[in-house]
């Protein structure tokens, strides 16, 4: 049976620790924002968005799993579960704060993406990255449109994720959309991302 699409984005799931540590992080709103949307830090230790592809050494946070006003109540724009830029909100002053799964050996699920040969058992241990499908995330399911980009799989330490495994689900079959447990190759709170400190 084929597998289907649609679990779009990076999602933690709840291993290895059987937990998901998240931490709060300033926001700027003239960006939109995605229910598990890859993350990193700026300069100033503030959310940006997590840089897709391999063409550089980039460093990834977490992913977003919710969001907040300046003062940490809910946001009150009508958006359907996403954060469009420059948001309608009482009180933000400009920024937003955002709930990221922020643990170095947090677990992700992310699908797999249909452009080239079909990832197998082989590809259990490589790096690779995702891709933005289309836009960075529908504003119908407020889900980042991230998915697993299996043109870039490597034996390299560079690029922004590790396959750890074929998510274990009786549905989930090797092939297009296949779901895959991966964690954060270059991590922003690891040993060789630790170039900003931010204060949480």
């Amino acid at each position: 049976m084929a597998n289907t699409t649609g679990r779009k984005g990076l999602r933690p799931i709840d291993q290895p620790y059987g937990n998901i540590r998240c931490n709060y992080y300033q926001a700027v709103t003239g960006a939109a924002w995605y229910m598990y949307q890859p993350v990193d830090l700026d300069a100033n230790g503030r959310v940006v968005t997590g840089v897709a592809g391999s063409a550089g050494n980039f460093f990834l946070l977490g992913s977003i799993i919710g969001m907040a006003n300046d003062a940490f109540s809910p946001i009150d724009d009508a958006s359907s579960g996403y954060l469009p830029a420059n948001p309608v909100m009482s009180g933000s002053g400009g920024f937003v704060n955002l709930l990221v799964a922020d643990d170095p050996g947090q677990y992700f699920v992310i699908e797999e993406d249909t452009g080239g040969s079909a990832l197998d058992a082989q590809s259990i241990g490589v790096a690779s990255t995702f891709t933005y499908l289309a836009s960075s995330g529908s504003t119908i399911s407020g889900i980042a449109n991230v998915v697993l980009d299996r043109s870039e799989v490597q034996t390299t330490t560079d690029l922004a994720l590790r396959i750890i495994k074929k998510w274990d689900k009786p549905d989930n079959a090797y092939g297009n959309y296949c779901k895959w447990v991966v964690q954060i190759n270059r991590h922003r709170r690891s040993g060789q991302g630790m170039t900003q400190t931010v204060a949480i």
